[in-house]
């Protein structure tokens, strides 16, 4: 199959879009599929580049507004290098507009990550544009029920929606003896005995400072947050209005090589994100990998289907320190209902999260929709 995957950036930008992106285009290379990535590029200069079998085209770009990137090339994509099939990532307007300039045989399947949150004054031009797509779209793959559950924008395409969860490449989380020497570096800096450990951007929907707060009501543990961003300065005044700041440990920026073994260092992951800017979130998938267990909050999104509560971890209102506090205790004081959750979740993560089985997925699906010439 020829493969025209459309996404907004691709490695090694990072975020959670594009590691999904690198992992499906790979891959369908993988598999001998030849496959063409269009993204945007950082600046007014188009690069192209072939990365393990993958041509990646970095689209010029004047620059963002709205979330969007300027690339006046962009929409053109498909009709420059025809491919058999689309696999476009939303949202993303770039990618809608290549979409429906593609011709009009050409199958389009859409990975849906999650609606447009944020900007809703920018939906009233973009709606007609995003349900133009969704009309056209033959498929529209969601990674949970909750995606499409809770998406507005679906709720008039149901009969094109299909459930194909995100798969990670879990073989690098294994507790490998380097992974297990890096985590006892990582665990030589404690000073307590239970390590709770979130990862992710410093910004005001991923929920830190409930954790920070919850930590007060947690007397014989530790947080440690791994990640930067905007609100970095703020959280740690937080730590120390709240009296804890000698037991929150602030990593900055951690590497994809270092993730490995800080996951492995701690006793749980506590992913306290307040909305649904929140999707999916990769990271709990990983941390499971890890055999860890988790605590995430009851978000209209796709975290309450990866982090089940009393099966692989702990659900617990946004928002709310004190029933966050009061699941992170139930964790430290409870070895039974760590192993319990552990083990769950490291049984889930290779059966329901691998990248081999969303790769499988998808390219029968791909394969469904070109045999059946549905558009």
């Amino acid at each position: 199959m020829r493969i025209l995957e459309l996404g907004k950036f691709y490695p090694p930008e990072r975020g959670g879009m594009e590691t999904l992106l690198k992992i499906w285009a790979e891959g369908f290379a993988a598999e001998g599929d030849e496959v063409q990535c269009v993204v945007s590029n950082r600046q007014f200069k188009t690069v192209v580049e072939t990365l393990s079998g993958v041509k990646i085209k970095r689209q010029a770009s004047a620059g963002i507004a709205l979330s969007t990137s300027l690339c006046p090339t962009y929409p053109f994509a498909a009709r420059r290098w025809r491919p058999d099939l689309i696999h476009a990532h939303a949202p993303n307007p770039l990618a809608d507009l290549a979409i429906l300039a593609a011709a009009r045989d050409i199958p389009v399947v859409i990975s849906w990550h999650s609606d447009v949150i944020r900007q809703k004054l920018a939906m009233r031009l973009y709606g007609p544009l995003q349900r133009a797509v969704l009309k056209r779209a033959s498929v529209v793959v969601v990674a949970t029920e909750n995606h499409h559950k809770f998406s507005s924008a679906l709720q008039g395409y149901s009969e094109k929606v299909q459930v194909i969860p995100f798969g990670l490449d879990l073989s690098r989380f294994a507790a490998s003896p380097l992974n297990q020497s890096a985590a006892a570096q990582w665990r030589s800096r404690a000073e307590a005995d239970f390590i709770f450990l979130n990862l992710g951007r410093l910004v005001g929907y991923k929920g830190q400072r409930y954790a920070i707060e919850a930590l007060v009501r947690v007397p014989k543990a530790e947080l440690w947050i791994a990640g930067t961003g905007p609100l970095g300065e703020q959280l740690k005044v937080i730590a120390l209005e709240f009296g804890v700041s000698g037991r929150v440990r602030f990593l900055g920026d951690i590497s994809d090589d270092e993730l490995p073994g800080l996951l492995h260092a701690c006793d749980a992951f506590v992913f306290p994100s307040i909305s649904p800017n929140e999707a999916f979130g990769l990271v709990l998938v990983e941390a499971m990998a890890c055999g860890k267990p988790i605590i995430a909050c009851d978000l209209e999104s796709g975290v309450p289907c990866v982090c089940r509560d009393g099966v692989n971890g702990l659900i617990v209102p946004p928002e709310d320190p004190m029933a966050l506090a009061g699941a992170m205790n139930s964790l430290v004081n409870s070895a039974t209902l760590r192993a319990t959750l552990s083990n769950n979740g490291l049984f889930l993560a290779k059966t329901d999260f691998t990248k081999d089985s969303m790769i499988r997925r998808y390219r029968a699906l791909f394969a469904k929709c070109l045999s059946d010439g549905k558009i």
